[in-house]
């Protein structure tokens, strides 16, 4: 039903919007007329071909699926019950994501469709206050079939399409379905970097967290609960980021969040470090601090045990490094940075999660992480030297599609 969707109800939108005789604009259309609302997208779009760079044009057809469509009306009878629990920022992402699928779609379908294969016929409209219906009949290959548009007003007083249906085909069960499975094995952030087709998948870039508190949705052991969890939410020049400043708590932050790591192969992350435990050696049991630590969580087994790759900011051990310290649930460590040379710096770092999972824990990993965590611990450290600690900034944890990257792992080391 996907492809069919794909294929007929948004060709059939194009080809009707493309051959639409009598086109206007939307400043000169008659904003109480549907119908003149919906061809006047024809001007609007043929009218970007020649006249624009790729970039302004990008951004041209999204404003006109802005102006077309009803994404606020639509987005929320997509994703149902689970649109009430999302943030506002989660939310207005849903909504970009939607929008650049239909803008997309419009453009995909445009290339490969061929408008005067389709022969189209206005048959009638109703029009009840801010309630309105367009039918067209679609003769393909001699065979009629019915279109249907339907639209309401805005707040503004414009006519948007809310949804449509070719034959019992529609655009509104179409999105619904396709997000209704993916979110059945998947979650929300997958779901919008598919949605949008960025290349990426936002596992979290705490933009929807409150200042000074805790990352919404992390959670931590529940032999940690009572500790102090030395994470906060900052922001500094519009952008929220996560600060972690450990003086022994060594507690992990954990989310739950599961994408297609074959089809996402790549995980990427940014570290800020301002201050490393002096002396820490990742390899003992006795220094085994860092100043920052970014893990992924390839599966759980009997849903307790993870198993888990972790990148850190070493104080000694050189970047490339592997190793994994004896005990159940005990991650392979990959030195991703090393010493002080570039404290105070935001730093990017991508890896081959697919891969790094490959060279250390061996054989094929999972198809679904479960999950990130995030850890900047200073308490082994702090038996020795009471003034250890580590300090850390972390943002925009990402999963990539392509990356020009490996596995990190170059060495590895034996450990206790």
């Amino acid at each position: 039903m996907r492809r069919a969707l794909s294929k007929y109800v948004i060709l059939t939108l194009i080809a009707l919007l493309f051959t639409a005789s009598g086109a206007q604009t939307f400043e000169n259309s008659d904003k109480n007329d549907p119908q003149k609302t919906v061809e006047s997208f024809y001007e609007q779009w043929t009218s970007l071909e020649n006249s624009h760079s790729s970039k302004e044009k990008e951004q041209k057809q999204l404003e006109i699926v802005n102006q077309l469509f009803n994404l606020s009306r639509l987005a929320p009878q997509i994703v149902q019950k689970r649109w009430a629990k999302l943030s506002s920022f989660e939310q207005t992402s849903f909504l970009n994501a939607l929008r650049e699928s239909i803008k997309n779609k419009l453009k995909q379908e445009l290339r490969s469709s061929n408008p005067n294969t389709e022969k189209f016929k206005f048959k009638e409209k109703e029009i009840k206050e801010n309630f309105a219906t367009l039918r067209y009949n679609v003769n393909k290959k001699n065979k009629a079939i019915e279109l249907v548009l339907y639209l309401l007003k805005d707040e503004e007083g414009d006519w948007k399409i809310t949804n449509m249906k070719f034959n019992k085909n529609s655009l509104l069960r179409y999105y619904y379905s396709y997000c209704d499975n993916l979110l059945k094995k998947y979650s929300m952030p997958y779901l919008i970097g598919e949605l949008g087709e960025y290349g990426y998948v936002e596992l979290e870039n705490f933009e929807a967290s409150e200042v000074n508190k805790l990352p919404k949705r992390w959670n931590w052991r529940e032999g940690d609960k009572h500790k102090n969890k030395p994470y906060r939410v900052k922001e500094q020049g519009g952008n929220r980021y996560l600060e972690a400043t450990d003086q022994g708590e060594s507690v992990i932050l954990g989310k739950d969040i599961k994408w297609n790591l074959k089809k996402y192969p790549y995980i990427s992350f940014r570290w800020r470090v301002h201050k490393i435990p002096e002396g820490a050696n990742e390899r003992f049991n006795k220094s085994v601090d860092s100043a920052a630590g970014t893990y992924v969580v390839y599966k759980k087994k009997f849903g307790l045990i993870p198993e888990s790759v972790k990148f850190v900011w070493s104080s000694t051990l050189p970047v490339g490094s592997a190793m994994r310290r004896s005990g159940v649930g005990r991650p392979w460590m990959v030195v991703a940075e090393s010493g002080k040379e570039h404290l105070g710096e935001w730093r990017t770092y991508v890896f081959n999660a697919y891969e790094a999972y490959r060279k250390t824990f061996g054989g094929k990993p999972p198809d679904t992480p479960v999950g990130v965590g995030i850890l900047s611990d200073a308490n082994s450290m702090r038996k020795v030297n009471p003034d250890a600690v580590a300090y850390a900034d972390y943002d925009d944890i990402r999963a990539l599609k392509h990356a020009d990257a490996d596995s990190g792992v170059k060495e590895r080391l034996k450990a206790e």
